[in-house]
């Protein structure tokens, strides 16, 4: 059985697209018809897809495989292309979905990662449905009445609105709009939608990226920050709010910010709720008497991992929850979940059960938690859950409970909790890089900017009384001694001590407090494991630069910052604690 995810899109925008989508799945439409016309036989390129698919169309097929509607990627020679521009047509939505130059170049396809898009924000928004036992699509009811109403008319605006008011992560993104009193950026949404700080699921702090867009009076690099920086559920954010946007359900501005330099600069893309998108989402809540928006939600959307994850371990957490879901109809007290959870095969401790439904709340689900109390105020059209054990990797085990005993001793948010995970995974290190800043920010409430690119240490961490120049290092399996990485750090070490701008022209040493004594710099490197090795990395580091420093371990990050927040260790200590070796704050490290 194919398991595949839906639930999040990040790239889809255009509604007229999205209603040929649908159309494909409708006989009787145009795109359909089309397609059946000539659509095939002028752009499909290999002879058995073109006689495939028009012999299905001929024969009015309404269900198709994933194959069929979103392809693959292959050029000519049937062979994996070098560039994308290479490819050519081979499914259905591919020849429908046309890219923005089909008029200039006359490219009349699209490629499959775009029509894999596609496709899932139809099933997402209830339009197409999945049948995971074939793995094939076909057509809903809510579908038919999208494929059938005039392009741009009012029935077309309210289906769609209707299908959004259903879909949890847009009413999510509706709801903190409507409890804000001002506008937010696609960060401050982001940092409370979906399953907050799982892989996929990763937020940027809104104050951190809004100080790291000032630092800087590169046009250039203000631009790449705007546009390339996000998060995975920054993205989410931001793609939520255009699509709500283009409904009249939400307004978009652009902010103006003065940059560190003194200079008006162009910030972040914000959002608000307009009028009528507070009045639909009142009523999808059931205000002024109205009913309660029945909300569609499937078992696919609730996890996601990239390719390298453990499927076994996704399919068992996305079965946790659904029934965590379906439980709460009957079940009102976290002790009695947990009970039924067990007796459904699933023991788990209170902590993974609490994160679950504080997850789920961000999701778009209307969970009241009080207490041992717990109850589910909307309505959840019914979904099914696969009939199949899923048994997590240890590794995976081993992670969770690591989490669930840092959930215990630490008043940390999950964001930060998730950094036992993030420190550890090389392909997150600019995840890594970030939410550290921000932990050093909101924990350790020193001043953070998160710096990165070229010629510059990842960021700085000081008040007025010391700075740390930061380096953040995710290794799988730890970090060493790397002779490069000491020449980088010591390089940064003197720029600031020089601060010499034919030396280093882009001033990175600027964004410290100017009231900082000159012998109260310190260094930094922070990871999740450091190896034997890397204490010789701290002593060269030290006797090249003369300046003292140290490492600092994820969990003891953790514990710090939970020392500083509850008032047992005092932030302007940090210096002491540079003594050119590894840092502990606390004996409290878990080794689970």
């Amino acid at each position: 059985m194919k398991y595949r995810t839906f639930g999040w899109v990040q790239n889809p925008s255009d509604f007229e697209k999205l209603k040929k989508t649908v159309e494909v799945f409708d006989p009787s439409s145009n795109q359909y018809t089309k397609l059946k016309r000539y659509i095939i036989q002028d752009v499909i390129f290999f002879d058995e897809d073109k006689k495939r698919l028009q012999s299905m169309l001929d024969n009015e097929i309404c269900e198709f495989s994933y194959y069929d509607l979103v392809g693959t990627s292959v050029n000519k020679k049937h062979k994996s292309p070098r560039r994308r521009s290479d490819a050519v047509a081979n499914s259905l939505l591919q020849i429908t979905i046309l890219p923005q130059s089909a008029n200039t170049k006359g490219k009349l396809y699209t490629d499959n990662w775009t029509s894999d898009g596609y496709l899932r924000w139809a099933v997402s928004l209830g339009f197409v449905r999945y049948n995971r036992e074939t793995d094939t699509f076909s057509i809903t009811e809510s579908g038919k009445k999208l494929s059938k109403v005039a392009a741009n008319s009012t029935e077309e605006h309210n289906i769609l609105t209707n299908a959004l008011l259903g879909y949890p992560p847009a009413t999510r993104v509706l709801s903190l709009l409507a409890e804000s009193k001002r506008s937010l950026t696609k960060f401050y949404i982001g940092n409370q939608l979906g399953f907050v700080g799982e892989k996929g699921f990763s937020s940027y702090d809104e104050s951190l990226m809004i100080d790291w867009l000032k630092s800087t009076n590169s046009k250039e690099e203000q631009k790449k920050i705007r546009s390339d920086v996000e998060g995975t559920s920054d993205k989410y954010a931001r793609m939520i709010a255009n699509w709500l946007s283009k409904l009249g359900l939400v307004k978009k501005t652009t902010s103006k910010y003065q940059n560190f330099q003194g200079n008006d600069i162009t910030g972040f893309q914000e959002f608000s709720i307009t009028g009528p998108g507070l009045h639909a989402f009142n009523q999808s809540i059931g205000s002024s008497k109205k009913t309660v928006k029945t909300k569609f939600i499937m078992w696919e959307f609730l996890a996601i991992g990239g390719k390298k994850d453990n499927e076994q371990t996704r399919d068992f957490i996305r079965t946790r929850r659904a029934l965590t879901i379906k439980l709460l109809k009957n079940h009102h007290t976290i002790d009695s979940l947990l009970n039924a959870l067990k007796n459904s095969g699933i023991p788990e401790e209170k902590e993974t059960l609490i994160a679950d439904l504080n997850k789920l709340i961000s999701f778009g689900l209307r969970i009241k938690l009080s207490g041992n109390k717990v109850s589910l105020l909307d309505k959840i059209h019914d979904f099914s859950i696969p009939n199949q054990t899923f048994t997590p990797a240890e590794s995976d085990i081993s992670s969770e409970k690591l989490k669930n005993h840092f959930r215990r001793i630490t008043d940390l948010p999950e964001k930060y909790i998730n950094l036992l995970d993030i420190a550890f995974d090389k392909d997150r290190n600019r995840d890594f890089e970030i939410i550290t800043a921000s932990l050093f920010k909101e924990g350790y409430g020193l001043s953070s900017i998160h710096l990165g690119g070229q010629n510059k240490p990842d960021g700085v961490i000081y008040n007025d009384n010391f700075g740390i120049i930061l380096d953040t290092k995710a290794y799988g399996k730890g970090y060493g001694k790397y002779i490069s990485q000491i020449d980088e750090m010591v390089r940064y070490i003197q720029d600031n001590q020089e601060r010499d701008t034919f030396r280093n022209p882009n001033r990175w040493w600027e964004n410290f407090s100017e009231f900082i004594p000159k012998d109260s710099y310190y260094y930094l490197w922070v990871s999740g494991k450091f190896l034997p090795t890397f204490t010789e990395q701290l002593k060269q580091t030290n006797h090249r630069s003369h300046v003292n420093g140290g490492g600092l371990e994820v969990q003891q990050l953790l514990l710090g910052a939970d020392a500083v927040m509850k008032g047992n260790l005092d932030v302007n200590d940090l210096p002491k604690y540079m003594k050119n070796e590894v840092i502990r704050f606390s004996s409290s490290e878990s080794k689970i």
